[in-house]
């Protein structure tokens, strides 16, 4: 297998996973449309997306969700709250999250970033910029441009690679880079889709496709290379 798409028609295979799985969890997901699921307890509601797309970095969605727990009783809920604060008062915030002096020390460098911003940040700001920033790599930077920001990148994360290598759409140890320019090649530019599809791989990814899937559950299994192989016997 080389470092490309196996299949000739891999634009028709990314909208029949689409499909599938759009059939599957659209109507019974807490997010359908794709949105970020922030409380808009944040000023702005960007910048509590950007914020939780940095607490989640290593850790579970229920961490993050107590961790901005914490900064709403703290009162750090904007860019110049968490800019100004002391680094223990922000540690304890998000201590839930893990890893929370680090991501204290991430979070004052991107809420600097957004207060110094010679602009509308979320409009302007681009992609090359939030990587500048030391901690913020191209997982965070896209979830941030994509729910944050609202423009086409498509985020690229370990449910996105292990259900496409499983299905035969990827081969094994392509790049971040090579897997987010195979989505953003072979989809139209569409921020809501691309939201969606996330939001559909990763539900799919923890309820189904898990490290050991339940594939008789799959609704991908007709189509996938691995379906029953690796799965529940």
């Amino acid at each position: 297998m080389t470092n490309s798409a196996i299949d000739p028609t891999p634009r028709s295979l990314l909208i029949e996973i689409y499909s599938a799985l759009d059939r599957a969890y659209r109507s019974s997901q807490d997010w359908p449309d794709g949105n970020w699921p922030a409380s808009r307890r944040f000023d702005p509601r960007q910048f509590e997306v950007s914020t939780g797309a940095v607490l989640t970095q290593n850790t579970s969605w229920t961490n993050v969700e107590k961790a901005l727990d914490g900064l709403v009783g703290a009162s750090l809920t904007s860019a110049e709250a968490i800019a100004t604060c002391s680094p223990g008062d922000l540690e304890e915030a998000i201590r839930p999250s893990g890893f929370y002096r680090q991501k204290s020390v991430r979070l004052k460098r991107l809420a600097r970033q957004i207060i110094d911003f010679p602009g509308d940040f979320y409009a302007e700001v681009s992609r090359e910029q939030l990587l500048s920033l030391s901690g913020i790599g191209p997982e965070t930077a896209d979830s941030i441009l994509l729910f944050a920001c609202s423009r086409p990148h498509f985020v690229v994360d370990a449910y996105t690679r292990r259900i496409c290598n499983r299905y035969g759409l990827l081969a094994e140890g392509l790049s971040y880079e090579e897997v987010k320019a195979f989505f953003e090649r072979h989809l139209p530019k569409n921020v809501t889709r691309y939201r969606r599809f996330h939001a559909f791989l990763v539900e799919h990814a923890k309820g189904v496709c898990q490290k050991r899937p339940r594939c008789s559950f799959c609704v991908l299994k007709p189509n996938c290379e691995q379906a029953d192989s690796i799965g529940e016997h």
